[in-house]
């Protein structure tokens, strides 16, 4: 089970990104580049297609997103105690925060969750990086405002961040009521951006191979290993806590605790340089987290079922957990904004049966 998992999920994504490492090893390419092309170009058009294609219910939406963000604040609350325990300097439990309470949800997170998934996980899968990815765009303000940096500075940088134009573009496309498929000039736009979209990907994994090319020591082997347990542990049990309790359905349940097991987002080496949070520590951390990961996620997959063969026994559009709550207020008005179309009938996945089960229960 534990190498069926790995074979049909893990197996094509460490091809890509052993690809990317040899290309870093043995050609002089400038990742720089490539990740501003990844930045302002392919990511947002991934996220401002899938959008505009996305066949999921606003509350859902609202919920994924939320749990998102529990899982974020969660792990950073753990680490905030420990650094407090063990009296750790400010540069250094600021480390600690960032190598804990962001996980990399883009690089790693999406094709994971696509090849274990199929679409209609990518597309919450997506939704959980689109959060994650505000969240840590927003710590900049919270360094700043600790007297790191200036906060203005901080606001610009956010405001400079393209998911959120991406995000406010798509949104307002569905708000109009625009289809992906219109026979017009638009549709034609539509599609020319989503062949820039299916190219990010592929782009994003080889950047992963590249930045673990770069040479990097290990500095402290016991906070390292603090940093390992909370990002690859404990944050995958905080956020399926969180999806319990905000009744999210088996199968976004399953996407959220994946995507909160990726190990610590490779960019938090640039948030540690620019703040001076111990960068060779938060180097390291990546690092280990994204070796160790491979076996922490062989083992989540293969207990979710994923590579041993599951089937559709409902429609998606029953996957609820009992409500014995009143709906979330504001999930209505995102509802409205996204349009509540049902998801379609069964999702592809590439584990054997094809199919996404509803059947399964944690």
């Amino acid at each position: 089970m534990l190498i069926k998992a790995f074979i049909e999920v893990l197996l094509p994504i460490v091809v890509v990104v052993g690809i990317g490492y040899l290309l870093k090893r043995f050609l002089p390419i400038d990742t720089r580049s490539l990740n501003r092309i990844s930045m302002y170009a392919l990511s947002p058009a991934l996220i401002f297609i899938t959008i505009v294609k996305i066949q999921i219910p606003g509350t859902e939406v609202l919920r994924i997103s939320l749990t998102s963000v529990a899982a974020c604040l969660g792990s950073g609350l753990v680490a905030y105690l420990i650094a407090r325990w063990l009296k750790l300097s400010g540069s250094t439990g600021a480390g600690l925060l960032l190598v804990t309470m962001f996980m990399n949800s883009g690089n790693y997170g999406l094709p994971t969750a696509q090849f274990a998934f199929g679409q209609a996980g990518f597309e919450r899968a997506l939704l959980f990086f689109i959060a994650q990815a505000i969240m840590a765009q927003t710590l900049t303000i919270a360094i700043a405002q600790a007297g790191k940096s200036d906060w203005k500075a901080g606001v610009r940088q956010v405001l400079r961040m393209p998911p959120i134009y991406a995000v406010a573009t798509g949104l307002l496309l569905r708000a109009w009521g625009v289809q992906f498929d219109t026979p017009n000039a638009l549709g034609s736009v539509l599609h020319g951006i989503d062949l820039v979209s299916q190219a990010t990907l592929p782009l994003l994994l080889m950047l992963l191979g590249m930045q673990l090319a770069q040479e990097t020591v290990i500095e402290d082997y016991r906070l390292t290993s603090i940093a390992v347990v909370i990002r690859l542990l404990v944050s995958p049990l905080i956020a399926y806590g969180a999806a319990r309790w905000l009744q999210l359905d088996p199968l976004a349940t399953k996407v959220v605790v994946l995507q909160a097991s990726m190990p610590t987002a490779v960019n938090m080496v640039l948030y540690s340089l620019e703040f001076d949070a111990r960068p060779k520590f938060v180097a390291g951390v990546v690092v280990v987290t994204t070796v160790l990961s491979v076996l922490t996620l062989t083992g989540l997959l293969t207990f979710m079922g994923v590579g041993v063969g599951w089937h559709v026994r409902a429609p998606m559009s029953q996957w609820r957990l009992p409500v014995r709550h009143r709906p979330i207020r504001f999930g209505r008005l995102v509802g409205a904004t996204l349009g509540d179309a049902r998801p379609p009938q069964s999702c592809h996945c590439r584990s054997a049966g094809s199919h996404a089960t509803a059947g399964l229960r944690w």
